[in-house]
C-alpha cells in the first residue's frame, strides 16, 4: 500500500488513499450512534480516504456474509467504532437473533488478530466517538495495551491523530542521526577532571547524628 499526495491541478486524478472499513453496531439510541458513524465516513472520504461503510451497500441487494469478507479482506485498515452493544456483540454476549451482522463481522476481525498477534494493532485500529468509550471495545482487541484514537469533535482537528495514521503524514518524526563527537582520552599525568567532576569530588566525612523530632537519626556525609 502506498500513500500518495494529490497530484497539483493538471487536469489528472490524484491517488487513490488508503481503504479503510468501518465496523460498527447499530445501538438503540434513535439512530444517533449511527449518524456519528456516518459523520466519521463521511469526514475520510472528504479527505482522500476510501471508506466504506454498509449504508450505501445496503441501497442494493447483497450477500452480507460475502460483503463483509470482501470488505474486511480488501481494506488496508479496519476502524472497529467502541460502543455497549458492539462490545456484547463482538464477544458473544448479545441475545440470540440480535446483531448478527456484527457478531459476524467480529468473528472475521478475531481472525485477523489471532493470525497476527504482535502486529495486527497496525491494520485494525480503535476509534471511540463523542459520548463513546474504550470500555466499550471488545476485550479480543487488546484493552487499555492497545492504541485507540477518539475523534472528538468528528472534523479534520478532532480526528488529527487517526488522519495523520492512515495518510501516512505523521506529526512527530525523528531526525537523522548526526556523527559522534570528537572527545579526546583524559592524558597520563593530568590534573582534577574538567569541572572538577569524577570521583575525586566524593569525599567520605563519616557519620552524622541528625535530631528530628523525638527520634536521633544518622546519616553519612559525602562532599
Amino acid at each position: 500500500m502506498t500513500h500518495s499526495s494529490p497530484t497539483a491541478d493538471t487536469g489528472s486524478a490524484p491517488a487513490a488513499g488508503p481503504r479503510v472499513f468501518i465496523s460498527y453496531a447499530h445501538e438503540p439510541d434513535g439512530g444517533a450512534h449511527a449518524e456519528r458513524v456516518r459523520a466519521l465516513w463521511v469526514l475520510l472520504r472528504k479527505h482522500g480516504i476510501d471508506a466504506r461503510l454498509d449504508r450505501s451497500a445496503a441501497e442494493r441487494p447483497q450477500d452480507w456474509a460475502a460483503w463483509m469478507q470482501r470488505e474486511i479482506e480488501a481494506a488496508d485498515y479496519v476502524l472497529t467504532v467502541a460502543s455497549p452493544a458492539y462490545k456484547r456483540r463482538a464477544e458473544g454476549a448479545e441475545g440470540p437473533g440480535v446483531g448478527e451482522g456484527v457478531a459476524w463481522e467480529a468473528a472475521l476481525i478475531r481472525d485477523v488478530v489471532y493470525r497476527n498477534p504482535t502486529a495486527w494493532y497496525e491494520r485494525i485500529l480503535r476509534v471511540v466517538l463523542p459520548e463513546g468509550s474504550r470500555e466499550d471495545l471488545p476485550a479480543f482487541l487488546g484493552g487499555h495495551t492497545v492504541t485507540h484514537y477518539t475523534v472528538d469533535p468528528i472534523d479534520v482537528r478532532g480526528a488529527e491523530t487517526l488522519l495523520r495514521y492512515l495518510t501516512g503524514q505523521p506529526y512527530e518524526t525523528e531526525p537523522a542521526v548526526g556523527s559522534a563527537p570528537d572527545l579526546p582520552p583524559r592524558g597520563e599525568g593530568t590534573g582534577a577532571p574538567r569541572d572538577g567532576r569524577g570521583l575525586t569530588g566524593n569525599t567520605f566525612n563519616g557519620p552524622t547524628a541528625v535530631q528530628i523530632g523525638d527520634h536521633n537519626h544518622q546519616t553519612n556525609n559525602f562532599g
